[in-house]
């Protein structure tokens, strides 16, 4: 293989993360993109994704989505938004992945269609960082019923409890069931084209010098509007294998998350972390093992975990999620903290 086509080939596979609630779920995201020309949140990386054309040196060739298309994936493959010419691309490559029961995340941007098939596995979610930027809430109509949105957190622009109020009443009118808040990473470069393109004098002391409020502040407010704070994790199909264990895997995963927001001793929510990473790694069918009561010899299953994996496998997503969940909306005391 020559050094050009190594490149190539090297900048066809996807790059690849720890899948985690917070982010999305995303596992895996093309390492060459043609991004859009506006701002816009990358989902997968938490920070701000690059949006100058003038300084974007490695956008995709339609070669680059063919082989990405073809690359064997059993997790989660984040697409993010594109220039209007790359859309029909993008869709084609969402279409084989989910044909080859890859998990696709699709971002969009409020009133942008796109034709993958909402099927099983198909995920969409909807950045309102442009819309939010301008101050064109009625943007956020354009939003679909049923959709997921991302909500950034930026000191000084989007983060008035005001302005959340107003968009969330907005979104849960139409329909919109998700609403993730993320407080992006931000540079000092992204600090000044923030605060040259959309800001006022106080805007630019906010951004440099104030932290932005909390996501769990956010989502206490969407869920006073009937908007759920966090993405179910997308879900392979056949004929990817270990689908049962992803859906455990992420409802251990998810609970970690909530646990560690709560700040509810360390210890325990890392230990958390540890199993939902080690089932969606192991090739031991979870949900038969606790039919057969074997979860036990598992050694890399703590107390708490163990009994998790034996209430999801039995009943469904377990009881201690949605207490934590509930928790972390509306600030209510913990009712519980597991076995012991």
């Amino acid at each position: 293989m020559t050094r050009a086509s190594a490149k190539d080939a090297g900048a066809a596979r996807p790059s690849s993360q720890l899948p985690e609630p917070g982010r999305f779920w995303i596992r895996y995201a093309p390492r060459v993109w043609d991004p859009p020309e506006h701002p816009w949140i990358d989902l997968g990386g938490g920070r701000l994704g690059e949006w100058d054309r003038s300084r974007n040196r490695s956008a995709a060739n339609p070669a680059d989505l063919l082989q990405l298309s073809e690359t064997p994936l059993d997790d989660v493959l984040y697409l993010p938004p594109v220039v209007p010419r790359r859309a029909a691309a993008r869709d084609d490559l969402a279409g084989a992945r989910l044909i080859a029961g890859t998990p696709v995340l699709v971002q969009l941007f409020p009133g942008e269609e796109s034709k993958v098939p909402a099927v099983s596995g198909a995920a969409f979610v909807y950045d309102l960082l442009p819309a939010l930027l301008d101050r064109d809430l009625g943007r956020l109509r354009k939003v679909p019923s049923g959709a997921a949105v991302v909500w950034p957190l930026i000191a000084g622009l989007t983060d008035d409890p005001a302005l959340w109020e107003l968009g969330c009443r907005s979104l849960a009118t139409d329909g919109v069931r998700w609403a993730q808040a993320l407080a992006p990473a931000l540079s000092p470069a992204d600090r000044r084209r923030l605060a040259e393109g959309w800001g006022e004098d106080e805007t630019f002391d906010a951004l440099f010098h104030r932290s932005p409020p909390s996501e769990r502040d956010f989502a206490r407010v969407a869920h006073r509007h009937g908007l759920a704070p966090f993405l179910p994790r997308p879900l392979p199909r056949p004929p990817v294998r270990g689908i049962g264990n992803r859906e455990i895997a992420g409802w251990i995963a998810l609970a970690a998350e909530l646990w560690l927001r709560l700040d509810r001793p360390v210890e325990q929510g890392q230990s958390l972390y540890r199993a939902a990473r080690w089932i969606d790694g192991t090739s031991y069918d979870l949900e038969a093992l606790a039919r057969e009561g074997n979860l036990g010899v598992l050694a890399p299953l703590d107390e708490l975990s163990r009994s998790l994996v034996a209430e999801a496998a039995e009943s469904g997503e377990p009881a201690l999620l949605a207490e934590l969940l509930a928790e972390y909306v509306t600030g209510e005391e913990r009712i519980s903290e597991g076995p012991g």
